[in-house]
């Protein structure tokens, strides 16, 4: 049986076989002026373009043989979808569970992106939560994912940033595939991605313009730097002592104001369904099937051949596909557990919950990472545009609509965090912990990211205007894990967290916390910042300090490293993370 789990297609493919051609992302891509439809209005502003381009154009498919089926509407299907079916000849069936949520104001208008979570998840998010988590005392954190078309692009912040050069020569080192090095993946970042240059005027942004090409995803620099960023940003760079850097130009170390991706002709997410599923929308080799819930890949002896799923308003209506290559790009929670549905799993669990075992994969399901952070809250002046404000103040809530309905401007038209930093801890904090993973990182990668949110992330906040900056783990050393809850694919996951579960994570959060702390006391963030609201002065002790970061510890949204299917991964949790905002699982193959 052969595996594949591929960083490129980002995706796991069940098949003897490789996808037909090389991989090229911009290769026969149309260019970006092409690809992009005009928004609709509606009374907030703008969305992003059509609606419902394909819906679910099918009926019963258990006896229509497919070239590709893949599960998964996310960056990955989307991308492969649209670079399979370039080739007429092929025909190709995407499935996603969740809806459309093309014209949906949360997805399009930046500053609405924390709604879709916040205060609860709604319709556009897998709500998973974890089971307690001792590290976390017990707590249970929630571990939203992306469900529409798009995935996490269509939910996610909207920051653009990629890893640290060494991140990638490693998977190649790994995978023996040079394809892999920083290098040679620079090539595709750039056939994926444009620059879009706006707003230059208002301030300097250190851009790489070589770190882009051509490609359909539009990446900007952000609207504008007023209110907590200027003096934020200056935090980072004096009290860390680092440089600005273009995080996409192959510098893992700096402080740099965000690259995004939102379009600038209208202040409009940029993501994965308009660059690449929009190109394909109209291909009658194509279909792509929404609210299409994907329960089992059936398998002849060790073979996939057909992928089964349910439709309909409670999930009662049954589908089957019959495909020569299923390919599984449901995300780091999705497709290990769709394989362990399947019978492809960890075979003492699989036998736990009563589901027949296909093939015995013990690292399925295990080595689930994330860049899980904690949170500070400062009460800010009304300088800083808040989601406070906004939902507080009728008067500036309106200013903010008729600006973005007008000329796509305003508090609406911009993300809601426009500066960070990515960091490294003094080796000394690890050798009182006596820690060896973190300090053995290449020097390029950052242990820590700091970065803010204008919006209250710590449950009941007080009534005033309130930014959470935070701190997070780029690469932790300890690793959690699913197990399937039920053979019921209704029935969500059992997720274990593990959020800080070794002393080296412990050791450098706590730094991070303590040292983003004293940050925001700086003389910099004087003009912006009224007071500590969380934790509070009263906090003084490093005991203290990590009951609060225990409290507030969370997801960044960044599940991985779940689906570790090849030989050379057999000590998987050593396998890295890019430290970015764009990665798949490791690369590997396996035949025997």
């Amino acid at each position: 049986m052969r595996h594949f789990s591929c960083v490129k297609a980002l995706a796991c493919l069940l098949i003897l076989g490789e996808c037909g051609g090389s991989w090229n992302p911009g290769q026969n891509s149309r260019s970006h002026d092409e690809h992009i439809s005009p928004p609709h209005h509606t009374p907030l502003g703008h969305t992003n373009g059509r609606h419902n381009q394909q819906g679910n154009k099918h009926t019963s498919t258990s006896n229509h043989l497919v070239d590709y089926a893949i599960v998964g509407g996310g960056p990955a299907g989307l991308v492969l979808a649209e670079q399979l079916s370039q080739d007429e000849s092929v025909s190709v069936v995407l499935l996603e569970a969740g809806p459309d949520g093309t014209n949906a104001e949360t997805i399009n208008v930046p500053a609405l992106a924390p709604f879709n979570s916040i205060p609860t998840p709604n319709q556009y998010f897998w709500n998973f939560t974890s089971q307690p988590d001792p590290n976390l005392a017990g707590r249970t954190p929630v571990l939203n994912q992306g469900r529409t078309w798009g995935g996490g692009s269509a939910v996610n912040y909207m920051e653009y940033c990629r890893g640290a050069p060494s991140v990638f020569d490693e998977w190649a080192d790994l995978s023996g595939d040079e394809e892999l090095r920083w290098e040679a993946l620079l090539e595709d970042f750039r056939a994926t991605t444009h620059w879009a240059p706006g707003a230059s005027d208002q301030y300097d942004q250190l851009v790489d313009l070589d770190a882009y090409g051509e490609g359909p995803l539009e990446v900007s620099r952000f609207a504008s730097t007023g209110g907590f960023d200027p003096y934020f940003f200056e935090a980072l760079k004096e009290g860390l002592d680092l440089p600005e850097i273009d995080v996409n130009s192959g510098h893992g170390l700096g402080v740099s104001y965000s690259t995004e991706s939102i379009r600038v002709s209208n202040r409009t997410r940029a993501y994965a369904l308009p660059a690449y599923g929009w190109q394909m929308a109209d291909r009658p080799n194509v279909q792509m099937l929404q609210n299409a819930w994907a329960s089992k890949i059936g398998f002849d002896g060790e073979r996939a051949v057909n992928v089964t799923y349910y439709t309909g308003p409670d999930n009662e209506e049954s589908h089957t596909i019959t495909a020569r290559e299923i390919i599984l790009t449901a995300g780091a929670i999705g497709s290990p557990r769709l394989l362990m549905l399947s019978g492809v799993g960890p075979k003492d669990h699989l036998e736990e919950v009563g589901i027949p075992v296909i093939h015995d994969s013990p690292a399925v399901g295990q080595n689930l990472k994330d860049h899980h952070f904690s949170v500070l809250e400062v009460e800010v002046t009304s300088e800083v545009e808040s989601i406070w404000q906004y939902l507080n103040n009728a008067t500036f809530a309106a200013e903010a609509h008729s600006e973005y309905a007008t000329n796509s401007s305003g508090f609406l038209a911009r993300n809601d965090a426009g500066s960070f930093a990515m960091a490294r801890v003094p080796d000394a904090v690890f050798h009182a912990v006596n820690d060896s993973f973190h300090p053995s990182l290449p020097s390029d990668r950052g242990h820590l990211l700091y970065q803010y949110v204008n919006a209250a992330f710590v449950p009941n906040s007080p009534n005033v205007s309130i930014a959470s900056p935070f701190v997070a783990l780029a690469q932790p050393e300890a690793a959690g894990s699913l197990r399937l809850a039920s053979p019921d694919f209704r029935i969500p996951p059992l997720i274990q967290s593990n959020y800080f579960g070794s002393p080296g994570d412990k050791a450098a959060i706590l730094h991070g916390y303590k040292t983003l702390r004293e940050l925001l006391q700086s003389e910099i963030m004087k003009p912006v910042v009224l007071r500590e609201v969380f934790p509070g002065p009263d906090i003084t002790t490093d005991e203290d300090l990590w009951a609060a970061i225990q409290q507030t510890a969370q997801t960044f949204y960044h599940p991985h490293g779940s689906l570790a299917l090849g030989e050379y991964v057999s000590d998987y949790a050593d396998v890295p993370y890019s430290g970015g905002c764009l990665c798949g699982c490791a690369s590997g193959g396996e035949e025997d």
